[in-house]
């Protein structure tokens, strides 16, 4: 049979026309009739492919992508660009539902996704932007009815815009820097992604409703992975990135940005803490897998934090002023029980739902706050809120829970964690503000029962011992009356003499040249009464 189409355009190569004659009869037949221009029998070979047959269909992609070449994107529409327009959505959800089936071969579906996708990039984007403008609301009024709801429900027109989009950044290299280093992708990616943060409730219109479950929820956290590619930095340090301003440009301002970003991570943390235990814990399970969907897009929401927290000064300022800190370390708190979570071997070890895989949130999480802490301008003011959310509650939680695999014999810590932040915090309890935070939290942490529990994460807990040993010693010394600087009194604990009766034979403390003595006896006194421990803090005031 001859696949020559009407058309010089939409002609097929030999070896592409050969591959089309394994399939069934009935099957190229139907391949002839959309060759030459059926929107109905278009569609139906978009059926045809499933799960269990994608190997065998990757032949129509020719079709596909003849179709999408030969059909000009209209800067207008009225009756007679329909039927195009037709063929082009159903081109595209062809080469979209394709690429979304094929087995998860890592070699393969790098291979496939840019050759389908990524090679045919200014056939495809086009049409993406125009299902866009056309069938999805204005991004930042989402109660608002697209311009043309009859060429494309807003379900359909969702998948065709951001399925792309997500397939290539996680799937090919070369997709990943092309978003990168497109100012054009990064301005539809960063609208797209306002919208999806502004969407409500839990389906679009046109849902086919398949799934009890909250789509939208599942679309915030599955394209937080392509928001932290557009700004995060190449693999090949050869190849050059758009700066951060680009993308924060494009989505509207810092201020969009990180009402935007906070938004979603309070949604996802929502949605995540509402999933139901899982029946077993298998890979199989629907619970764990939505599980496993949610903390990755929370893990890439808080890199994404990080990022544009490093690079943007004016972005740092304003997460810290709207509770970015509290926002994380209630995330962490909320999440804590359901990932930490020593199920089986066959799922505690799995490269990609196992024990590792979702416990990077934590990390990210941990890492982020202390970040956040090293690089504001008002340090004290960052670990303030981060005592007042709760993160010495939080920490004290992880205890007993199951450790990190890697950290059972000797962990390598490249990156700031849990136990970094916790010695971090430590520095800044001379302050007398962080010290008032820690006694109004002072209570909670005492009164967690502490007898009957596994203490499963030990190298953790002893860190947090010293911490809180810290803590004690610091709301002790907040209890001393305090002396002025400019007052020479010996700093014996209860000496009373004054710098006059022993200006010319005072001692002073060598290690923080703060502290004066009237002799070597009150000297040594106040080292073994607690100055041991506060010498190099208050040498650091100096």
């Amino acid at each position: 049979m001859s696949f020559a189409a009407v058309g010089s355009s939409l002609q097929l190569s030999a070896s592409e026309t050969q591959a089309l004659k394994s399939l069934p009869m009935a099957t190229q037949i139907t391949a002839k009739r959309a060759l030459q221009g059926s929107p109905t029998d278009l569609e139906r070979l978009v059926d045809y492919i499933s799960v269990f047959n994608s190997s065998r269909y990757c032949c129509l992609v020719p079709i596909f992508h003849a179709m999408l070449d030969s059909i000009q994107v209209p800067n207008y529409i009225n009756p007679k660009t329909i039927s195009a327009i037709m063929r082009a959505k159903l081109s595209v959800m062809g080469l979209v539902k394709i690429c979304t089936v094929t087995p998860s071969t890592l070699n393969v579906k790098d291979d496939l996704m840019t050759k389908y996708i990524v090679r045919k990039w200014d056939e495809l984007y086009p049409w993406m932007r125009f299902f866009a403008r056309n069938c999805l609301p204005p991004p930042y009024d989402v109660s608002v009815t697209p311009p043309r709801p009859d060429l494309c429900n807003v379900f359909d027109a969702a998948k065709l815009c951001i399925t792309p989009l997500s397939l290539i950044c996680t799937q090919s290299e070369e997709g990943r820097h092309f978003l990168r280093s497109s100012i054009s992708v990064q301005h539809f990616i960063a609208q797209l992604w306002v919208l999806i943060g502004n969407l409500q409730g839990d389906v679009l219109q046109g849902d086919p409703g398949n799934s009890t479950d909250g789509l939208i929820s599942m679309l915030q956290a599955s394209f937080a992975v392509t928001n932290h590619v557009c700004v995060s930095e190449s693999e090949d340090p050869n190849k050059t990135t758009l700066p951060l301003s680009t993308y924060v440009q494009a989505a509207g301002g810092v201020k969009p940005v990180v009402f935007t970003l906070l938004r979603y991570i309070r949604w996802i943390t929502r949605d995540a803490a509402a999933i139901e235990e899982p029946r077993s814990w298998t890979t199989g399970d629907w619970s764990v897998k939505q599980l496993h969907l949610y903390t990755v897009g929370l893990h890439y929401s808080f890199e994404f934090l990080k990022i544009i927290s490093r690079q943007d000064v004016s972005c740092r300022a304003q997460l810290i002023r709207h509770g970015s800190i509290r926002t994380v370390v209630d995330a962490i708190a909320q999440m804590l029980p359901k990932i930490l979570v020593q199920a089986n071997k066959e799922l505690d070890f799995d490269p990609q739902l196992g024990l590792v895989g979702r416990q990077n949130v934590l990390w990210s999480g941990y890492s982020y706050v202390a970040s956040a802490i090293r690089d504001a301008d008002e340090v004290v003011t960052c670990v303030c809120q981060a005592i007042n959310a709760g993160i010495l509650q939080t920490l004290e939680k992880g205890v007993v829970c199951p450790p990190h695999v890697n950290r059972r014999d000797h962990p390598s810590r490249g990156r700031l964690g849990d136990i970094e932040l916790l010695f971090l915090l430590a520095t800044f309890f001379m302050y007398d503000r962080v010290v008032k935070s820690i006694g109004r939290h002072w209570s909670r942490i005492q009164n967690v029962p502490t007898e009957k529990r596994e203490i499963r994460d030990k190298g953790l807990g002893v860190a947090l011992e010293l911490v809180l040993i810290s803590t004690i010693n610091a709301m002790d010394h907040r209890s001393v009356e305090p002396i002025n600087f400019h007052e020479y009194r010996c700093s014996g604990p209860g000496c009373p003499m004054c710098a006059s009766k022993f200006v010319d034979k005072k001692c002073r403390c060598a290690g923080c040249l703060v502290s004066i003595y009237c002799s070597q006896k009150c000297q040594r006194t106040a080292w073994h009464n607690g100055h041991k421990k506060w010498c190099q803090v208050l040498r650091c005031t100096i």
